[in-house]
This record gives structure tokens, C-alpha cells and sequence, in this order.
């Protein structure tokens, strides 16, 4: 009995120490690798090569990602209809829709003689609202482009007459600045 109890022994021995190698090793593995790291840059640039790479095996992943284009102008296209002689919120909706109606960009839709004959008949039926005399009871007899009409009815022309603002606030000024006695 002797023997049978020094090989039991000897196998708890041999048991612990498989213990401790599976211990060191677990420990071991547990250690996270360190990675160099990269900068931003070079991980920008990593990106962006595998979604060239994944987009030349599946080019349909690129054609799905559509940019949401505003239906509004902005200030820059807005700039340059004003520096084109488009004035007027009527006269920039009337672009803008006719953008959004031929999907054309504004260089192309402002020579097209589509776009001419429609600012052309939008501008002549403005032309045409403005002449006529507004109210119920006869007509005045001082037309709406005249600087005595504004100065009558207290207010400043639309801002697309910039010329007859510019007469309408010089006349209430020598209006006002004239002193009611006479050496004034």
C-alpha cells in the first residue's frame, strides 16, 4: 500500500504542476499585443483605400449613397442670379423652380430660351401689376412708380426699384429739413 499511495503522490505532484504550465500559459496569452499606432493620417488613408477596394468589388454600394440636394437656393447661387440681373423674390422662385423642373445647374438654365421667355413674361406681367391702379373707389391719378404716390401712402417702394427708394427717402428728407418759417 505503500507503493499505491507514493504513485498517488506522485500524480497530485504531476496534476499540480500541469496546473501551473496551463496557469503560466492562460496568463500569458491574456496579455493584450501592443499595436503601433498609427497616426490620423495614415489611418485616413487606410480607410479610404479599403472603401476603394470595396467599392470596385461592389459597385452598386456606390451607387445607392445619393446626395440629398436642397430644394432651396443658397446665398452663392443667389448671389450670382442677382449678379446676372435676376432681382426679386418672384423672379428667383421662378428660377428656382424651373432648376428643380429641368434638373439643369444655373449656368445652362439661364441661357436657355426657355428660361429667357419665362422671366421675360414674368417680368412684363409685373410690369403690368404695378401700372395698375389698386383699390375700390377709381383709380388715382399718380402712378405706383412715382416718388409723390409713396410719399402719400407713407411707405418705401419694393426693393427691386432702388432707384425710386433712393428718390422717395431724398424727397421725405428735404420734406422734413424744410422749417416752417420763412428765412428757414
Amino acid at each position: 500500500m505503500t507503493n499505491e499511495s507514493n504513485e498517488y503522490d506522485n500524480n497530485e505532484e504531476l496534476d499540480l504542476n500541469l496546473e501551473d504550465e496551463l496557469q503560466e500559459e492562460e496568463t500569458t496569452e491574456e496579455k493584450p499585443v501592443e499595436k503601433p499606432t498609427e497616426s490620423p493620417e495614415a489611418r485616413y488613408s487606410r480607410l479610404k483605400r479599403q472603401q476603394e477596394q470595396l467599392l470596385k468589388k461592389h459597385p452598386e454600394l456606390g451607387e445607392t449613397k445619393t446626395e440629398r440636394k436642397s430644394d432651396n437656393l443658397d446665398y452663392g447661387q443667389k448671389a450670382y442670379l442677382i449678379a446676372n440681373g435676376i432681382k426679386g423674390t418672384k423672379e428667383i422662385d421662378l428660377t428656382n423652380r424651373l432648376k428643380l423642373e429641368t434638373g439643369k445647374d444655373l449656368d445652362t438654365l439661364l441661357e436657355t430660351t426657355y428660361f429667357q421667355s419665362e422671366l421675360a413674361k414674368l417680368r412684363e406681367q409685373t410690369t403690368t401689376d404695378n401700372a395698375n391702379p389698386r383699390g375700390g373707389k377709381g383709380g388715382k391719378n399718380s402712378s405706383i412708380d412715382t416718388v409723390d404716390y409713396w410719399i402719400a401712402k407713407g411707405e418705401l417702394p419694393p426693393s427691386s426699384e432702388t432707384q425710386l427708394r433712393r428718390d422717395v427717402i431724398n424727397a421725405r428728407l428735404n420734406k422734413e429739413t424744410k422749417g416752417t418759417f420763412y428765412n428757414s
